[in-house]
């Protein structure tokens, strides 16, 4: 069986309001399911926070579930603290693993 990721299509963005950090992700996880992983907690002190993955159907569930999670940080007063690009892990010597 071969599982084959696509990086390309992965994506990743920070937020910060005052002292609070939130980074959403949109990636695929060992099975090469896509997930959305949340993470949000102080920005001020590293090491404390929480973390939620949501399992999506496909990609473009993902990718329309990324965006509406995107809105919603701008309507709580988040602003980004990165530029919206897709992750660069799209190493050609690791995107197929054969089993």
């Amino acid at each position: 069986m071969k599982i084959t990721y696509e990086h390309n299509k992965w994506h990743q963005s920070q937020w910060q309001r005052d002292t609070r950090s939130y980074t959403l992700t949109l990636c695929q996880d060992m099975f090469c399911s896509w997930i959305i992983i949340t993470t949000w907690g102080s920005a001020v002190n590293r090491g404390f926070g929480k973390s939620k993955d949501i399992d999506c159907q496909n990609y473009q569930e993902g990718l329309k579930t990324y965006y509406k999670l995107v809105q919603k940080r701008e309507k709580r007063g988040y602003k980004r603290v990165d530029s919206e690009t897709p992750l660069p892990l799209s190493n050609p010597l690791i995107t197929s693993i054969n089993y």
